[in-house]
């Protein structure tokens, strides 16, 4: 049996993305905010779901997933693959433009809903050990948290290391399936319970894909192959010839790599190469 990689753009659209199946959304969130009771969500309506796969180069990066719940509050989760070095900061221009947006012409101050942010990331962001971070505005003096309208949370993969016998809550065992399932070969009984980790399971069988998932599902492990052999190639050339002209070796890789793929015109805005450069290459 094979696995899909859930942080792809089609796994991650068929796990969290389809309001059909709505309740393994649902676990994942109230796992990971740590919502019991009168606080739970037990309702959400997916303000992007799941279509068609988008192929292009650019879902390599980041994919998400919008809802709002039954309170009104808006969720966004969200795949960062690639490390960016102005992240936090891109996260923080995001959330404030998911909080203006929800005001129209005549809308009130009053009526802006909360957002909360889960990014979910292949690379480690913070000097803390833990796995998974809460981050919002608070009072320094008193910690009264009385600004409550923006909260992140942040779930460093590299950082979780749990193996399965050691997984003793519904969010380790979301992040187990996050970091490992593609490498699994059959559902372990730890991830058979809660129902929505199993269905979860049964949603990332390689066998429920479509013809043309399949395909766009191959076109993004390509893309990844690709990626690290020009980090490789990167950290290889950077200590041979310096950092610029590593960089530059890197890019001629990734425009070589992706002549059969892309237009040239497309292949240049990716890598920032010039047009005539890349026209050199084929």
């Amino acid at each position: 049996m094979v696995f899909l990689d859930p942080t792809s753009d089609i796994a991650f659209k068929k796990l969290f993305g389809n309001q059909a199946k709505k309740e393994i959304l649902i676990s994942f969130l109230n796992s990971v905010l740590e919502r019991n009771n009168a606080e739970k969500i037990v309702d959400v309506t997916i303000t992007d779901p799941y279509n068609n796969p988008d192929t292009g180069w650019l879902k390599l990066s980041i994919v998400d997933v919008r809802c709002v719940d039954q309170q009104g509050r808006h969720l966004i989760v969200e795949v960062q693959v690639k490390y960016q070095d102005d992240y936090p900061q891109r996260v923080q221009h995001y959330m404030a433009h998911a909080i203006a947006r929800q005001l129209g012409k005549a809308g009130r101050y009053r009526e802006i809903m909360p957002v909360i942010f889960i990014g979910i990331l292949e690379e480690n962001l913070f000097k803390s050990s833990g796995y998974l971070s809460h981050h919002n505005i608070r009072n320094t003096e008193t910690q009264e948290h009385a600004l409550q309208h923006m909260d992140f949370y942040f779930i460093e993969l590299p950082k979780f290391t749990k193996t399965l016998e050691q997984l003793n809550s519904v969010t380790d065992k979301w992040i187990y399936l996050l970091k490992n399932a593609e490498e699994l070969d059959s559902v372990p009984k730890q991830l058979q319970t809660p129902v929505e980790i199993e269905e979860a399971m049964d949603e990332l069988k390689q066998g429920n894909l479509s013809p043309k998932e399949l395909g766009a599902y191959d076109v993004y492990l390509d893309a990844r192959r690709v990626e690290q052999s020009v980090k490789e190639t990167l950290i290889r050339r950077s200590k041979k010839e310096g950092i610029k002209e590593g960089i530059k070796e890197g890019k001629i890789e990734i425009a070589r790599q992706l002549l059969d793929v892309l237009d040239i015109e497309t292949i240049a805005k990716k890598t920032g190469l010039s047009i005539d450069e890349i026209k050199k290459l084929k």
